[in-house]
């Protein structure tokens, strides 16, 4: 009996060394590419309450069905910025950091970021988009027209007094001249946390970092209602250059990820450049409306593995979720994975888009289905 559940723990270690030996960017990449080879999906899950809650993964895969990701997604937002007061930001911040530490140090799990800088113009008061302060429509009242073009401001060092306004309806004691000393704080304070980010030999813990995603949408403030995409794609590697800048060790795959609701002729209008992207992705909540609409879906997921097959980069949809509740049911083994099984379809990475929670146990079955499929890659618990 101890000999059997020594070589199912060995089955175990093999395989946990297979899908995830990386040790730098260069391996990270790597591995998705293999992945990609051999039509395999690393299944990621983004979960924006467990920093705020916790400092380890501690996801519903993994309480309910042994499993976790080896790719999980995570956010700075809550960890920088001059909207949430200094003790929830720090707070965060070291959860976050104790997150990714423990998420490798258990079984080599890597952070895929995101970043919902929040608008450097925007007050407290901004109630109409529920606080969420990345956000920016022409429909909101109290925001500064005159300030709509904030990312030319950035990149020309122009503008005016900004940074004020917080959760607690007050101003703040510490305001900038303009929007860019604004952004070169924000993307210091990220950099400071990337810096922490490393494994008990200090080495950095490889990561992903997607950049301004969603930009062909106009709900953004680097959407496309507020910056063209000739600023957009220098906005893009304006931060890059920062981030590296300031965090110089750091191991980290770039990625490039607008929305649904391009064109086939447009999608590469905002690419900042083969020099400053390491994974073409998108995003699409469509999967799961209807069979017409998975047709298309499996099309867009083909286009952008073509995209990125042609510039030798990494494809990946970043953001998907079963949110139409006539699928729910059936998102994961009857839409998402007839979409990462398609055979002109080189997915490396799919991410949900969700605390992970399952609301009945039809769900539940069909999201232990996909994630035993032979298609998918994540870690099964001893």
């Amino acid at each position: 009996m101890i000999r059997v559940l020594l070589v199912i723990l060995l089955l175990s270690q093999t395989v946990i060394a297979q899908w995830n030996d990386w040790r730098d960017a260069k391996s990270l990449r790597q591995k998705l590419t293999e992945a990609a080879a051999k039509s395999k999906t690393y299944y990621s899950q983004f979960d924006w309450f467990a920093p705020r809650q916790n400092n380890s993964l501690n996801t519903v895969y993994y309480k309910e069905m042994n499993v976790q990701p080896f790719i999980y997604g995570v956010d700075f937002y809550y960890a920088s910025g001059t909207y949430f007061t200094k003790l929830y930001i720090q707070e965060n911040k070291k959860n976050l950091i104790s997150l990714v530490k423990n998420a490798w140090r258990e079984y080599k799990a890597i952070p895929l970021f995101s970043w919902h800088l929040e608008n450097p113009y925007v007050k407290s008061d901004f109630t109409e988009m529920m606080g969420c302060r990345y956000r920016f429509s022409p429909q909101v009242s109290n925001y500064p027209q005159k300030h709509r073009y904030v990312i030319r401001e950035i990149l020309l060092n122009e503008g005016g007094i900004c940074g004020f306004g917080n959760r607690s309806k007050t101003d703040n004691a510490i305001t900038y001249k303009n929007p860019r000393a604004w952004f070169e704080k924000r993307v210091a304070e990220i950099s400071e946390i990337i810096r922490e980010l490393k494994d008990d030999n200090a080495q950095p813990i490889p990561m992903i970092f997607r950049l301004w995603h969603e930009c062909e949408d106009d709900w953004m403030w680097w959407g496309s209602s507020s910056v063209s995409a000739e600023d957009y794609r220098e906005f893009f590697r304006l931060t890059e250059k920062l981030v590296k800048k300031n965090a110089p060790n750091a191991e980290i795959l770039w990625a490039y990820s607008p929305d649904r609701y391009w064109k086939k002729s447009d999608f590469m209008e905002w690419y900042p450049g083969d020099a400053f992207v390491d994974i073409i992705g998108y995003d699409d909540y469509s999967i799961g409306k209807s069979k017409r609409d998975l047709s298309e879906s499996i099309d867009r997921a083909r286009f952008v593995s073509k995209i990125a097959r042609e510039k030798n980069k990494v494809a990946a949809l970043f953001e998907t979720d079963n949110s139409h509740y006539e699928t729910a049911d059936v998102f994961f083994e009857d839409y998402l994975l007839k979409i990462i099984q398609d055979n002109e379809t080189n997915l490396s990475i799919v991410q949900t888009w969700s605390t992970g929670k399952f609301s009945t146990i039809k769900q539940k079955e069909d999201r232990t289905s996909f994630l035993h499929n032979p298609s998918v890659v994540v870690w099964m618990g001893k």
